[in-house]
């Protein structure tokens, strides 16, 4: 007896295009209570035996593995995903393998089920041949929890090569799937957004609900209610995704090539980062597992000889000093980079780190740089925020970055001293214009200065 299942409007054009019989990467969500986990759920069903008759399987030993659904963490995909599919597929139409999590439909074909953190889950993958993959609540995911799934992606039977479904249900979030989706929406990658009003199936006083859970933050509410992928951009982030992917994919074609080596030192276990910079680009990255000055900078000299640069900057704090001492005494030219000193223009910036970061977000915003191609560097950048109500521009303190970000944003911190310490290999000095102490930063602009004063302009070679 054939199941039948409602869809919405909006799930109706998400199936659609999950259904066409091209590759596709499919994006379904905006907001709270559009339906996503249904869809989800509905679809894999659907499709998992399509490909049993796309196949032509008949009698079969073995259950054919052809897709995988699940979630970040297991425990989510448990109590959230794997209940909606319970409730929504009839219990006769399947089987069940706890311990293998393997859903099993018609005795024909299987789809594994997890959470992309369960190593048992993941090992599964490496050998595994696929048609296709679903990843409940996206937003969670990085590109690299998905990069041995995508890989996955080319099961063949007898004969027949399906086209190959990614299907993710969203909030609204600031990730990766806004950069593919939405902002510079990739080849063959559709969004379908959704709205609680797009749901029939909600209560009548659903919208209600979700005002009295989200109302005290009026962000949260256009995000969750409005399904607005803007609102959740940090605020006061000094860089933003979309500035970002706005940059030029490749440097100008310029017969003069400026390179420096950029490095932040490290202890504690997060990450020594050594970046090569060619025309505010990154060419070349070396990450050095190591909090000894001797190794750091040794490494750090046979990477600049690699690369023919006898410039470098690094952060001189701490071990980084050790670091500079090593390179100079090699005959390289070091810059070294105290965060906390004064900023070479004091007038406006409290310190020479806030200085550095809005020279980086100016240039960005005047798309003089080249798009930086590693999605965690993208993260660290836009997690940055400035303070508000200050006489000064000033960066939020480090440690309240690396609180929100769970980690150092020690790639971030790099590529901000290649591209100042770039900026003074080039950079003729010219005086800025000074004016009276500024009141309560009412009139200021982070990027731009005083806001309608003159200023004379650096000079470029």
């Amino acid at each position: 007896m054939a199941v039948e299942f409602s869809l919405t409007s909006k799930q109706t054009e998400a199936y659609e295009y999950l259904e066409d019989l091209e590759s596709c990467h499919v994006l379904y969500g905006g907001a709270k209570g559009g339906g996503k986990s249904y869809l989800l759920c509905v679809w894999v069903y659907i499709w998992a035996k399509h490909l049993i008759n796309l196949f032509e399987i008949k009698d079969i030993e073995h259950p054919l593995p052809v897709g995988f659904i699940g979630r970040k963490r297991s425990v989510d995909f448990e109590k959230t995903t794997f209940e909606t599919w319970k409730k929504t597929i009839p219990s006769k139409n399947y089987t069940i393998h706890d311990q293998a999590k393997e859903i099993v439909i018609k005795d024909k074909v299987k789809i594994f089920f997890g959470g992309l953190d369960d190593q048992n889950v993941v090992n599964k993958f490496n050998s595994a041949e696929f048609a296709f993959f679903a990843i409940d609540q996206a937003e969670e995911t990085e590109r690299a929890d998905l990069s041995v799934l995508q890989g996955s992606l080319r099961l063949k039977y007898n004969g027949i090569q399906p086209p190959y479904k990614r299907f993710y249900s969203a909030n609204p979030a600031e990730c990766w799937l806004k950069e593919d989706f939405i902002t510079n929406p990739k080849a063959k990658h559709y969004y379908v957004p959704a709205l609680p009003s797009d749901n029939p199936h909600l209560p009548d006083n659903y919208d209600e609900t979700l005002t009295a859970a989200f109302g005290f933050d009026p962000v949260l509410l256009a995000a969750y209610k409005d399904g607005d992928w803007e609102a959740l951009q940090p605020r006061q982030a000094l860089i933003t995704q979309t500035g970002l992917g706005m940059l030029p994919r490749q440097p100008q074609d310029n017969y003069f090539k400026r390179k420096i080596v950029a490095c932040d030192p490290s202890l504690g276990g997060d990450e020594c980062v050594v970046y090569f910079i060619e025309d505010y680009e990154i060419k070349d990255t070396l990450y050095i597992m190591s909090n000894d000055t001797q190794r750091i900078g040794n490494d750090v000299c046979i990477f600049m000889t690699k690369h023919t640069t006898e410039d470098f900057v690094v952060d001189a704090i701490g071990i980084g000093k050790g670091v500079a001492d090593y390179v100079r005494s090699a005959g390289k030219k070091v810059q070294e980079i105290i965060s906390s000193a004064k900023a070479t223009d004091e007038y406006h910036f409290s310190n020479l780190r806030s200085e550095m970061w809005a020279y980086v977000a100016k240039r960005i915003n005047e798309k003089s740089l080249v798009y930086p191609k590693d999605e965690k560097l993208r993260q660290q950048l836009c997690a940055v925020k400035y303070k508000t109500g200050t006489k000064k521009f000033e960066l939020e303190l480090k440690a309240d970055t690396k609180k929100a970000l769970g980690t150092s944003p020690d790639r971030a911190d790099c590529f901000v001293y290649g591209i100042w310490g770039m900026s003074q290999i080039e950079l003729t000095i010219a005086k800025v214009s000074r004016g009276p102490e500024i009141a309560n930063g009412t009139n200021y602009d982070p990027l731009g200065g005083r806001k309608n004063e003159p200023r004379e302009v650096s000079v470029f070679n």
